[in-house]
């Protein structure tokens, strides 16, 4: 991280082939703006492209709210974890609201061209915690209250590793929603509302490709999470 004579702190590119680095230069020419004119996010949405092609005003229209998008598409908790000072705490959003997870799945598959193998299901999990742990700790320290999100359901068929994908999903969302009970956060359960009653099955419908929500998808995650925080006497 840099700390510029400008009133904000900006992050070096990774000098890596990674997907957080695409919005770098958006981002901290936003964030300094925010930090400028000393505007503080009643929400900020951080994640992947799950968030970051959520239009969000769309959903949220009240215009007494600012709500701010700080999503990457193909962003991993490994990379989100090293920037969320610089796109989250530095702004001192009222609630962060956290979805990340889906694409350090990807490595289960491996890739065929690159000529490299699947990370095991037990050791890629055990990463994934650890990296979330550390993005909670940042957020408790800064006073950052912190919203997690499940995973959404996936459809599909064509990956070689569907099966194991679609455990990791389940089962790191049951780990997210026992984080939150043990840190006393917030946890928004999207995955619930988006499969059949009583199974993990995708409702029909509700995404652009098996993975990102298309608008009815993200209509019901919309109402899934004003209806949380609602019951936990938050207005969005």
């Amino acid at each position: 991280m840099i700390s510029t004579n400008e009133g904000y702190t900006r992050l070096e590119y990774f000098s890596e082939d990674v997907a957080a680095d695409k919005n770098r230069k958006e981002f901290d020419i936003k964030n300094h703006t925010l930090c400028y004119t000393n505007q503080r996010p009643d929400f900020l949405f951080i994640g992947d492209s799950i968030t970051e092609y959520w239009e969000l005003n769309a959903y949220f229209r009240n215009s007494d709210q600012l709500i701010i998008n700080r999503g990457i598409a193909g962003d991993t908790t490994k990379y989100l974890k090293k920037r969320f000072y610089v796109d989250a705490v530095q702004l001192k959003p009222k609630y962060c609201i956290l979805g990340i997870g889906i694409n350090d799945s990807i490595e289960l598959e491996g890739d065929y061209w690159k000529k490299l193998e699947p990370v095991p299901y037990s050791e890629k999990l055990k990463i994934v915690k650890s990296n979330i742990i550390e993005i909670i700790q940042q957020a408790k320290k800064e006073k950052i209250m912190l919203i997690l999100t499940s995973l959404l359901p996936i459809n599909i068929p064509i990956l070689r590793y569907e099966r194991e994908r679609k455990m990791y999903i389940k089962e790191l969302n049951e780990w997210l929603m026992e984080m939150a009970k043990m840190n006393n956060l917030i946890f928004v359960n999207y995955y619930a509302t988006m499969t059949f009653p009583g199974t993990d099955k995708l409702l029909d419908g509700i995404t652009y490709d098996g993975l990102h929500p298309n608008a009815k998808g993200y209509q019901i995650m919309a109402t899934v999470l004003k209806n949380t925080l609602k019951k936990n006497g938050i207005r969005i």
